[in-house]
């Protein structure tokens, strides 16, 4: 007589959600489909605090370069506002420094608000079935890269010299760092900055989740992704507009 349980094959143990943080960066269509009904909450917050933490403790490294920029854009502000004057835009890189630095977890999940958003909007353009707690889930997934990116960012931010570092398209991963920011559009600069390969990878996997999530096919998957890319872009053309 044969043990009956020995042939009874063991449960897989279900994967942590720190084992989606890694595989979503090989496997995000696993990760997507066995996150299907889960909370949006652990990928979301993980992105806010972990963006928060990192903003925090290198900001000293990024901000000859979010001062360059700032620096850059005074003489425009002053130009297009007469009242405007040289100690109140002081006082405005002072705010920007604090926001940047203290409050840019709250940036970070504004922006994932609104990545899920359009990513359930424009989903429905394309067919998609998703719900907006599903679009959420996609968009929080898909921010990941972007913590790695802003790790990268910290990075060359302590290994290159502070006198040189004028522009945050200087710590990107796009076109747009080779550009000289003294000389360049900022249409060039935003337009080129929209190739970033963080953006493009956080792209790819709002594609990836709006297939699986959604249940559309590969070619409106692809069609999504470039739609979606695109909108993303015209924002910060227009932020490059005004400043221009």
């Amino acid at each position: 007589m044969t043990d009956s349980t020995a042939a009874q094959p063991v449960p897989a143990k279900p994967a942590s959600f720190w084992e989606d943080l890694i595989d979503i960066f090989y496997q995000p269509s696993d990760v997507y489909r066995r996150r299907a009904h889960a909370s949006v909450w652990p990928p979301f917050l993980f992105v806010v605090i972990a963006m928060s933490i990192i903003t925090m403790t290198t900001y000293p490294a990024i901000a000859p370069a979010l001062e360059g920029d700032y620096a850059r854009t005074v003489p425009r502000m002053m130009a297009q506002n007469k009242n405007m004057t040289q100690e109140m835009a002081d006082k405005g890189q002072t705010v920007q420094a604090v926001a940047v630095r203290y409050f840019s977890g709250v940036f970070v999940g504004v922006s994932v608000l609104i990545v899920g958003f359009f990513t359930w909007v424009v989903g429905k353009m394309f067919g998609a079935t998703e719900t907006f707690g599903a679009a959420m889930l996609i968009a929080s997934y898909a921010y990941v890269p972007r913590v790695i990116g802003g790790v990268l960012s910290a990075v060359q931010g302590l290994l290159m010299d502070p006198t040189t570092l004028t522009s945050a398209a200087q710590l990107s991963l796009s076109p747009a760092r080779f550009l000289n920011p003294d000389t360049a559009s900022p249409i060039s600069v935003a337009l080129l900055s929209r190739l970033d390969l963080m953006v493009l990878w956080e792209t790819a996997l709002l594609a990836i989740g709006l297939a699986v999530l959604g249940k559309i096919s590969r070619g409106k998957a692809i069609g999504f992704a470039i739609t979606i890319l695109i909108v993303g872009s015209l924002f910060q053309l227009r932020q490059a507009y005004v400043i221009s």
